[in-house]
Order: structure tokens, then C-alpha cells, then sequence
């Protein structure tokens, strides 16, 4: 009876989308590794921040993920227009084509007008997975940007854009924790022009090499905290909801259900990212990291495996009862075998 009142508590649709997660988050770090400058480019904006006198409200940031030059820019707003024309005059007019250019998944870049402009110019379009934007390396570049605006804005929060160019300076001619090279260094050299092409070789070679080590120690810390799972196609999962509260409907997101669903697998995209369909309908669901899923357990789904350890379950059901150190709520004994 304990495996029948274990399954029944555990294929509980309620509990499943209402409980936190306490085990590590799923998904193992999977680095990204360029190797060549302007392989990989990824690509976000900063902002709304407060609007300067010449009426710049965002950041959009640009940055490679080899040699770690960043371009940034102050505009006024946050549209495709913007994006496309700042991808075409500070990436492609300076450095050329990117093979593959990284964004989230905010209006700006899903926009047919942003894809057309990249598949055009020859670069390929990537985009990190829902509510995980760590793919993206433009996320921890706008982290720095942001504590360096505000060094040195001090309470004249309208001022930010005048030192962005001292700002990109700075991170230019810094060396690179990942690569231990600046990346004014690492994309051009120094300016003997009789060494300047061995210079830029064996600057390459030590970043692949650094690169290689900062991803291993990367990924060995990312890794402790976090545990490896894996789906088949056609596991039934929920994932994790979002919602933001709104009082005028009475309704705040700390009372909202902390998981959907139940959805499909169907297609491993790789070791973490995967695509869903919902069950209900088999419409498409898009692309989730494994970071923002969780099995979703059916009665059939679950088997004996004979005795349990002594372990506490709460369901939403009641009234409680106590059988074999499990703290149950069932309406009574009679469901386990209706």
C-alpha cells in the first residue's frame, strides 16, 4: 500500500505545478567556444535609463565572443530599426559579417525585419532559450557597463551617455579575465607593422589556449552547482511560470502556480535545450532549458520499486493520514484502489 499512497501523493497535477523545486537547478554548463575572432556575436539592449538631453533612453551592446571587444552605443530607443541599423554600421561596416550573432528573445530580434538584415549580410541568427539569457555573453558585459555608469555618473543620472566612450576605452584596453590579452590586443595587435601579423597569431594562440582553461574552470564551479538531466521524446514535463502580479485583477505572483503544463517533448536540441508541445492541444510551446523544466508524474507513469524509505509528503487534498511515516491527505483510503 505505502508504493500506491506514494504514487497517488506524487501524480498529484496540483502539488506538481504549485511546489517549489529544492534540488540544484538542472543543466550543466555547455560553454561556448569560438575560434576566431567575430565568430560569435552576441547582442542586447541596457535600459530604459533615464533619458539624456539628447534624448537617449537605451544602451544596445555588442560583443565578440573570442577577443571580447564590445561596441556600445546610446540611442533612444529599443526597436528593430535600431538593432538592425547598429548591426549593419558597428559590426559589418567595421569587423565584417559575423558567422553567428546571439540575441534573447526580445521583440527587437525576433522581428522579421532584424532576421532579414542578418540573413542578408550572411550571418546566422541564434536565440538563448526562455528565461535563461546566460547563453548570451553581451548579459554579463552589461552587468560591468552598468557598475561603470555608475561610478561615474554620481547623482547626474541624465549624464550617462557622455562617458560611454571612456567607459569602452577602459574595457577595451583591459586585459580579459577569459583570455588574460586586452581586446584591443587581442583584435589588433601592437603597432609595429614589421611584427604585426605574428603578433596577432601568437595573441590568438594564447587566447585559444586561455579560453580553453577559463572555460574548464568555468564549468567546473557552474557544475557544482547544478545536477545533469536529460528527457526522452515523449516524457511528459511542466515548466516553470512567470507571472507578474497585477492589482487591479487581485491577483499577485506569490500566490500564482510555480509550474504549467503538462507538455510534451518532442525533439532534444541538444544537451539542455529542448522542444515542447502542449498536451492539450499540440500546439508548439517553443524552445526550454532544462533549467525551467521538471517531470510531469502521471498515476501510470509512476511504478513500485517495493519498500519506501520513511519520507514526509504533503498534498493539497484533505483530510490528513498517517500511514508508514507518510504524512498523506487522500479523501480516503478507498481511492489508492478504485
Amino acid at each position: 500500500m505505502a508504493a500506491d499512497v506514494k504514487r497517488y501523493v506524487t501524480s498529484c497535477s496540483v502539488c506538481q505545478f504549485s511546489k517549489p523545486c529544492q534540488r540544484k537547478p538542472a543543466g550543466l554548463m555547455v560553454p561556448v567556444v569560438p575560434q576566431k575572432p567575430w565568430e560569435y556575436v552576441g547582442v542586447d539592449f541596457v535600459g530604459p535609463l533615464p533619458r539624456t538631453p539628447a534624448g537617449n533612453a537605451y544602451l544596445i551592446v555588442l560583443v565578440d565572443y573570442m577577443t571580447k571587444w564590445i561596441e556600445a552605443s546610446a540611442v533612444r530607443e529599443a526597436t528593430a530599426q535600431v538593432a538592425a541599423g547598429k548591426f549593419v554600421t558597428d559590426i559589418f561596416a567595421r569587423h565584417g559579417a559575423p558567422t553567428y550573432i546571439i540575441s534573447d528573445r526580445g521583440s527587437p530580434f525576433v522581428s522579421e525585419l532584424f532576421e532579414h538584415v542578418v540573413s542578408t549580410l550572411g550571418s546566422v541568427h541564434r536565440l538563448t532559450t526562455a528565461y535563461h539569457p546566460q547563453t548570451n555573453a553581451t548579459e554579463r558585459v552589461n552587468w560591468t557597463l552598468k557598475t561603470a555608469i555608475r561610478a561615474y555618473v554620481d547623482d547626474k543620472h541624465t549624464s550617462w551617455d557622455k562617458y560611454l566612450p571612456h567607459i569602452c576605452f577602459a574595457l577595451r584596453t583591459a586585459p580579459h579575465d577569459s583570455t588574460g590579452l586586452s581586446p584591443s590586443m587581442m583584435l589588433y595587435g601592437i603597432s609595429y607593422p614589421e611584427t604585426l601579423r605574428a603578433s596577432l597569431q601568437e595573441a590568438h594562440d594564447h587566447a585559444r589556449a586561455a579560453l580553453d582553461y577559463s572555460h574548464d574552470r568555468q564549468k567546473r564551479y557552474y557544475d557544482l552547482r547544478r545536477r545533469h538531466t536529460t528527457f526522452d521524446v515523449g516524457d511528459l514535463v511542466r515548466v516553470k511560470t512567470h507571472p507578474r502580479s497585477d492589482a487591479q485583477s487581485n491577483f499577485t505572483a506569490k500566490l500564482a502556480p510555480l509550474f504549467e503544463g503538462p507538455l510534451r517533448v518532442t525533439q532534444r536540441l541538444g544537451d539542455v535545450n529542448y522542444r515542447l508541445t502542449w498536451v492539450d492541444s499540440g500546439t508548439d510551446a517553443g524552445v526550454y532549458h532544462v533549467v525551467n523544466m521538471q517531470p510531469f508524474h502521471t498515476w501510470d507513469s509512476l511504478t513500485s520499486k517495493g519498500q519506501f524509505s520513511t519520507v514526509h509528503l504533503f498534498c493539497h487534498r484533505s483530510p490528513f493520514i498517517f500511514v508508514r511515516s507518510f504524512a498523506l491527505c487522500v479523501p480516503t483510503l478507498t481511492v489508492l484502489y478504485v
